[in-house]
């Protein structure tokens, strides 16, 4: 048997005879067959046939495999990621944090917030914390009496839990009464209420009890879970005296509404 390189030089018209034992024809049976086999470009392209054939595959990259159809698999290529153990699991995204990044302009700035002073008792001690950051108020009828120096430790302790749950920046929230207690009896406040939602802009309330549905927001029905007064969002949930008694955890899924509200 020959050298498989020997069949380069033979036509591809001619390569089934060849290939079924015909290896030499008369050429004087071929008119223009030696014009044919000496012109340049049939040399060159020869040639670039044989080099490419020799050419060994580069290292670390595609081994050409012969075409045998349709249904040929793709060439295999050499990844070094193939030869670890599996393949690479894609990375978990990052949880999207609820700071906001900083700003150059806090979103409030174009509100010209009152003086705290301007602000009756106790309303006016909490005006003077708001800042541009606010984006929510909480509020619950027993409010009036927990700023006024006769504050329930159980409601302090749930409170500070649901804003840790929350995760929002210091600022973002802000408890704003709708009554107000003279050491013996409430004093129902919506106007003053109201009055704050307007002035420092706040679109989202967080409503906790019943009673305090009834004296902001007496026309919402009270199995609603969210309404709207306003352009604001008023978001209804449990009473603070009711929450307290639960382990922390019921409480922040009976809060989780808070999570899904889209502040900043």
């Amino acid at each position: 048997m020959g050298s498989p390189s020997a069949e380069l030089n033979v036509l591809e018209s001619f390569r089934p005879w060849y290939q079924n034992g015909l290896q030499y024809i008369y050429k004087d049976a071929l008119p223009g067959l030696d014009q044919f086999e000496k012109d340049p470009s049939r040399q060159r392209s020869l040639a670039s046939g044989a080099t490419e054939q020799s050419r060994p595959p580069r290292p670390g990259g595609t081994v050409r495999q012969p075409s045998t159809g349709p249904g040929t698999p793709p060439p295999v290529q050499n990844n070094p990621d193939h030869a670890q153990k599996g393949f690479r699991q894609p990375t978990p995204a990052a949880r999207p944090s609820r700071v906001p990044p900083a700003r150059s302009t806090p979103q409030n700035n174009k509100l010209n917030f009152p003086d705290p002073g301007s602000w009756p008792d106790p309303w006016n001690t909490l005006a003077s914390r708001i800042t541009p950051r606010l984006q929510i108020f909480w509020t619950y009828s027993q409010l009036g009496q927990d700023l006024s120096g006769q504050a329930d430790a159980a409601r302090r302790k749930l409170f500070q839990s649901l804003i840790g749950y929350m995760g929002l920046p210091k600022g973002a929230i802000s408890f704003w009464p709708c009554t107000s207690w003279d050491g013996s009896r409430f004093e129902n406040r919506p106007d003053v209420f109201w009055k704050g939602v307007q002035s420092y802009g706040v679109k989202f309330v967080a409503c906790f009890g019943d009673n305090t549905r009834s004296i902001i927001a007496p026309d919402a029905p009270s199995n609603a879970a969210s309404v709207h007064i306003n352009n604001v969002q008023l978001v209804m949930l449990q009473d603070p005296d009711f929450l307290k008694t639960l382990p922390p955890d019921e409480q922040q899924l009976l809060c989780i509404s808070l999570l899904r509200l889209p502040l900043f």
